[in-house]
């Protein structure tokens, strides 16, 4: 895979890399340094805790609506405020697990949307980590709202924060994005089916919508479906709600209001007030963690990568400024090899999210993107959730892999990083090891910009626009130059 990177001012080589490490004296001898993280280690930070500018005020106020008022019925909804912090109001459920059928109709009504307004409707599991972009074990309808309307996804998330689903309304990434589902109350009509033993038992999920408006738009009234991928369905998912939550990232206010529920064959009663439960779906706060406010660098009092109280790591935003928390390492030249191990633990990776970790060139400060490095990627599609993959860049372009080891979120792993110089006939390569689960990235011909020295081994953010990565390290050795 192949990201942007920044080349830091520095001029690009048009010989090959093995030739241009030649002309790089090494003028220090490697050593690995190991670091415990059982005190503050001093490390440079740099844009690594942003304090934002202004603050925001979030407005929930969603759950049962009892008004005739509203279409002649009574319904669940209200507004609905997209936040880092969890919101919803639900029915309690008998735990569900991708294993049961499972099916869902009703029918809901949008009265208005503002910019980057987010909310999901259908089954979920209670526990759910801020910031997480969608909830994690998850089925169900994903509204993203804008001033006009608003588009349509369904989705399933596994426990391991694997995705799968479809688009309803038109979507190309980047270039076309309407918001079709209407925010002038158009009653729209849907049903929801998943049925664990379609799809050679891979099992399938079938979602249908039509409107009551006089013209139809081309999604309306046709099923579209999805097939689990392979393995999708052992990686599994818990259901315990059943309703109406937040997108989960910082954003815009929604009101929709769903009504004529069926669950599983089950008509849901809402003439009268349910017994549904509420989680902080009526309050009123401000926002702790708005898009853009990296906070990561030592954590004394947390041990989420496993050991003893004190380790490095915290929220990497894919926005906002260049970011970095880092090690004084250098120089470094990319003749040598490097070698790198610990601990890590990812606790909340969001779609569209990502960070580094490895060696870099401190100069990079005024990037608008990332620095020339050697080290690992932590992100990916979310049809995976996010690799722990080897990566580098040249000063042109970022190139990983096509896939590697994944971070399961809240699970605590061993990883190794290594890079032999002289390894594919004098291109280099890169070891990545997370786990028992190894991957390799060939460096075939690559070029680095003259002169090229790494200062600096440790994190550091990703500016192309995204959501969060929770993620923390322990125990670290690296390769540094020798005091």
């Amino acid at each position: 895979m192949i990201y942007p990177c920044q080349t830091s001012g520095f001029l690009l080589l048009t010989v090959p890399f093995a030739l241009s490490l030649g002309a790089i004296a090494q003028t220090t001898n490697p050593a690995l340094k190991t670091e415990r993280f059982d005190h503050d280690p001093a490390w440079e930070g740099f844009n690594n805790h942003i304090h934002p500018s202004h603050t925001r005020s979030v407005v929930q106020d969603f759950g049962y609506i009892a008004d005739p008022s509203l279409h002649q019925s009574s319904q669940i909804g209200g507004r609905v405020t997209r936040a880092s912090q969890p919101a919803y109001y639900a029915e309690s459920l008998a735990p569900k697990t991708l294993d049961e059928k499972l099916s869902a109709s009703g029918t809901f009504q949008i009265t208005g949307t503002s910019a980057s307004s987010g909310v999901f409707f259908g089954w979920f599991n209670s526990r759910q980590q801020d910031d997480s972009g969608r909830p994690v074990q998850s089925l169900g309808l994903d509204f993203d709202g804008e001033k006009h309307g608003a588009r349509l996804a369904v989705r399933m998330i596994s426990s391991s924060n694997k995705s799968c689903g479809t688009f309803i309304t038109p979507f190309i990434p980047g270039k076309y994005r309407p918001t079709p589902i209407r925010n002038d109350g158009t009653e729209y009509t849907w049903t929801l089916l998943y049925d664990p033993a379609t799809n050679n038992g891979l099992g399938q999920f079938s979602f249908r919508i039509q409107s009551d408006a006089a013209e139809h738009e081309s999604f309306e009234g046709k099923w579209f479906t999805v097939d689990l991928p392979a393995g999708f369905k052992a990686d599994g998912a818990t259901f315990d709600r059943f309703g109406l939550m937040n997108g989960l990232k910082p954003g815009g206010t929604m009101t929709i209001g769903f009504r004529g529920l069926e669950l599983d064959g089950k008509v849901l009663d809402l003439s009268h007030s349910t017994e549904w439960i509420g989680s902080a779906n009526r309050t009123n706060y401000t926002e702790a963690n708005p898009a853009g406010a990296h906070d990561f660098g030592f954590s004394p009092q947390t041990s989420f990568a496993g050991g003893a109280p004190g380790e490095v790591g915290g929220n990497f935003w894919r926005s906002g400024h260049f970011a970095y928390y880092a090690d004084r390492v250098g120089p470094l030249a990319p003749g040598q090899p490097l070698e790198a191990s610990g601990r890590v633990a990812l606790l909340v990776g969001a779609p569209d999210s990502d960070m580094y970790l490895g060696w870099f060139n401190s100069t990079a400060t005024n990037s608008t993107s990332i620095p020339v490095f050697i080290g690992v990627h932590v992100g990916g599609p979310t049809r995976i959730g996010h690799y722990f993959q080897p990566a580098y860049c040249t000063g042109e372009r970022v190139r990983t892999g096509k896939t590697g080891p994944v971070l399961k979120p809240g699970q605590s792993y061993e990883w190794s990083l290594r890079y032999a110089p002289a390894s594919t006939n004098g291109s280099g390569e890169l070891v990545a090891q997370l786990g028992t689960e190894s991957v390799s990235l060939p460096m075939t011909k690559a070029q680095f910009p003259e002169d090229t020295h790494f200062d600096r081994f440790g994190f550091f953010t990703s500016t192309i626009g995204g959501q969060m990565v929770r993620i923390f390290f322990d125990d670290l050795r690296y390769t540094a130059a020798a005091k």
